[in-house]
């Protein structure tokens, strides 16, 4: 296994440096990982107003837009696979 580049870790708990966006870096939407991303993203724009490099120190941890994202897994699985061109 690689080594982890601590700043690959999003405030949500997902490890970018794994993520097949990243990985692969498909054509038709590649990710440099969540803290080098310009796109708004509500939990890593609420932990950075925080001070906070990961949502787990949060006082208000899980909060809502946790469990938002985290149901929705799913269909980010399935757009993997779509991307990727895996049958599902």
């Amino acid at each position: 296994m690689r080594n982890m580049n601590e700043n690959l870790i999003a405030p949500c708990g997902i490890y970018c440096g794994w993520c097949p966006f990243y990985v692969f870096k498909p054509e038709e939407f590649s990710c440099p990982g969540c803290w080098q991303r310009e796109e708004e993203c509500s939990i890593r724009d609420c932990a950075s107003s925080r001070g906070l490099k990961l949502c787990t120190f949060c006082d208000e941890f899980p909060c809502d837009k946790l469990y938002k994202m985290y149901m929705r897994m799913n269909e980010f699985f399935d757009y993997i696979k779509e991307i990727l061109g895996k049958s599902h």
